[in-house]
């Protein structure tokens, strides 16, 4: 299992490449087709609804032709887009080849969550957190590779480093062999204790539980999404730092959001998921504030790095807590999280974008402090459920 572990990372990591690249170079390739921030959206709008057909297509491949065949095809189809992509064709090629993209992108983020999520029942949170640093370690070296290459003048050069990479792991999972049997041992670190869901919940009051789930990962990848495509270009226009220097605000986002997702791996063994997830959004919505208050450029390289810290954990807990909820809907519950995921991916960055052309800077920070209170308020709603839980098994205990 130790194979697949370190494949599993290796995926993330591959996923956090890809999902970062638009970002870290959109104001070079906008100013290279003369696009405005709009179109930018668009072209990350259109990159989500490859995302999303991805979600049931991953799942339609798992059960065709197994999770080793859909993780390598997946590679392999990244591995020829990036390299395409490299030659700066057409703009309509573009757009089309960050749809297939987003497609393996999901495709991978399912079926490796899908996998942990049924082989680390006892220690989900801990070995996600491992999955979210890998995906983050991918998400931080993009900008920096970005960086550079953008100093160097010749930006498109990093779709040849996911190229190099997609090419490696589709090898890799074409060749890796792993146990189909869940994983426990009693030597391992496993996840603090939340409180069990109650078993007389019905088949309908799931489906509420659920889809208040997914709402709070459509809102918290609304906040992730517009971040990653739009961060370098918020620093550019509001606080007037160089592209050069933007570029790098994305890898400091990154690069806490690493630190942050191996802090979490350990503080998970000693807060529960929902407290975990109440501290973290309840502080990101102050440093989202914050961002109004203070218009340095100083203050901005403060602020994105306690964001990311903040931010870190958010969706691997948000995914453990869902399948902590609702117990033997793994392949499901992770399937419609990612989805959703991507569903927050496309629809929020689209309204940025729009927003950055039309108005105020300001409003646009406004509004992906707004998602942050709309996560609060649906978190709010599970921690109730939880506690009506509690007070009613607690009478049926002494009713017996």
């Amino acid at each position: 299992m130790k194979k697949f572990a370190l494949a599993s990372y290796l995926m993330y990591f591959l996923a956090g490449l890809v999902v970062t690249t638009i970002g870290a170079i959109m104001p070079q390739l906008l100013g290279h087709y003369n696009l405005s921030y709009t179109e930018g959206g668009t072209l990350v709008f259109i990159g989500s609804i490859g995302f999303l057909i991805g979600v049931p297509l991953s799942a339609y491949m798992m059960h065709r032709f197994g999770e080793k065949v859909t993780l390598a095809s997946s590679a392999l189809i990244i591995a020829v887009t990036q390299s395409m992509m490299l030659t700066l064709p057409e703009y309509s090629w573009i757009t089309i080849l960050n749809f297939f993209n987003s497609l393996s992108v999901s495709a991978i983020e399912v079926v490796v969550a899908a996998l942990v999520m049924e082989r680390f029942v006892s220690r989900r949170a801990v070995t996600m957190s491992y999955l979210e640093v890998s995906f983050g370690l991918g998400a931080l070296g993009m900008p920096v590779f970005a960086s550079g290459f953008i100093a160097l003048g010749h930006w498109q050069w990093v779709f040849a480093v996911t190229g190099l990479i997609s090419l490696v792991m589709g090898i890799v999972w074409m060749r890796i062999q792993y146990s189909r049997e869940e994983e426990t041992s009693s030597n391992q670190a496993v996840d603090a204790v939340e409180v069990a869901p109650s078993a007389t919940v019905t088949g309908r009051h799931k489906i509420v539980l659920l889809s208040i789930f997914l709402l709070m990962i459509f809102v918290y990848c609304g906040i992730e999404g517009s971040l990653n495509n739009f961060l370098s270009s918020i620093f550019i226009s509001y606080f007037g730092s160089s592209e050069y220097y933007a570029s790098i605000s994305i890898g400091a986002f990154w690069g806490a959001m690493v630190i942050g997702r191996l802090a979490t791996s350990w503080i998970i063994r000693r807060v529960n998921y929902s407290r975990f997830l109440l501290i973290s959004m309840s502080l990101s919505l102050l440093i989202l504030l914050a961002f109004l208050v203070f218009r340095q450029e100083w203050a901005g390289y403060l602020l994105v790095p306690l964001l990311g810290f903040t931010m870190s954990g958010v969706y691997s807990i948000t995914m453990v807590y869902a399948n902590h909820t609702l117990p033997n809907m793994a392949r499901t519950v992770t399937s419609l999280i990612t989805g959703f995921a991507g569903f927050g991916n496309a629809v929020f960055p689209v309204l940025i974008g729009y927003t950055l052309d039309r108005a105020p800077i300001q409003v646009s920070l406004m509004l992906i402090a707004s998602y942050a209170v709309a996560f609060l308020i649906l978190l709010l709603i599970i921690m109730g459920n939880y506690r009506k839980w509690k007070r009613v098994d607690a009478d049926e205990a002494i009713k017996i």
